[in-house]
């Protein structure tokens, strides 16, 4: 994971425990004042919004215990990590993409899973190198233009 993940999850469980964890808290209290809140919808929805914020939190925890930081240390070849621009061929376009791990995956903003089937073709590749990409879309070929 990189640090720049890491410190997401981190905001995002800050984020639950003290503002979200508390207005489920208070939604559900709000809920419990009518005389028979047990068959109540919004009760019901309140008490499911928090059983839904505690699983997220107990996840959060346990991933940021078990992050590993990323530190790449061989820019020449493409690795978890790796920030790569290519160009396919034969149109030309260049597209560019940081491998990450699952949880920071975020393909509109360029950032792709290293499950990937993208960035599993990538691996290990070098600068000037011709790759086949192998995706669910069919098969590209592409040229590494630069990692980073």
């Amino acid at each position: 994971m990189t640090e720049e993940g890491l410190e997401k999850l981190k905001q995002e469980l800050q984020q639950l425990e003290s503002v979200k964890r508390e207005k489920a808290k208070q939604r559900i209290k709000h809920a419990r004042s009518f005389c028979d809140f047990r068959e109540d919808s919004e009760y019901d929805m309140a008490v499911k919004e928090m059983e839904n914020i505690e699983k997220r939190v107990a996840s959060l925890k346990y991933m940021i215990q078990q992050a590993e930081i990323i530190e790449k240390q061989n820019q020449s070849q493409v690795a978890l990590g790796s920030t790569i621009s290519f160009k396919t061929i034969p149109d030309g376009e260049i597209e560019t993409y940081m491998i990450v791990g699952t949880e920071e995956a975020d393909p509109v903003k360029g950032k792709i899973s290293n499950n990937s089937p993208i960035a599993k073709s990538l691996f290990g590749a070098e600068v000037n190198d011709e790759v086949t990409m192998k995706t669910p879309g069919g098969k590209w070929q592409v040229k590494i233009v630069s990692i980073s």
